[in-house]
């Protein structure tokens, strides 16, 4: 299974991002994929929100946002 929660260092750790994105492409572009990472990140957000790493919430929104294409709060 993926770690798609490990996906959400783009901003901290870009090569790693990209090497994971490159090499799973073909299960995080699918339709599945997509809705596993929006889990994986509303889960991380939700986290966050109560007092987990908060400082990742912005990363975390812009890749949902990316996804979405939907602003999404992080308050």
């Amino acid at each position: 299974m993926v770690d798609v929660g490990a996906d959400f260092p783009a901003d901290t750790q870009p090569a790693t991002a990209a090497r994971i994105r490159r090499e799973f492409a073909h299960v995080l572009g699918t339709d599945a994929g997509r809705i596993g990472e929006l889990v994986a990140l509303a889960q991380l957000l939700q986290a966050c929100s109560r007092g987990v790493h908060p400082t990742l919430a912005p990363l975390i929104a812009r890749r949902a946002q990316e996804l979405t294409h939907t602003p999404v709060p992080t308050r």
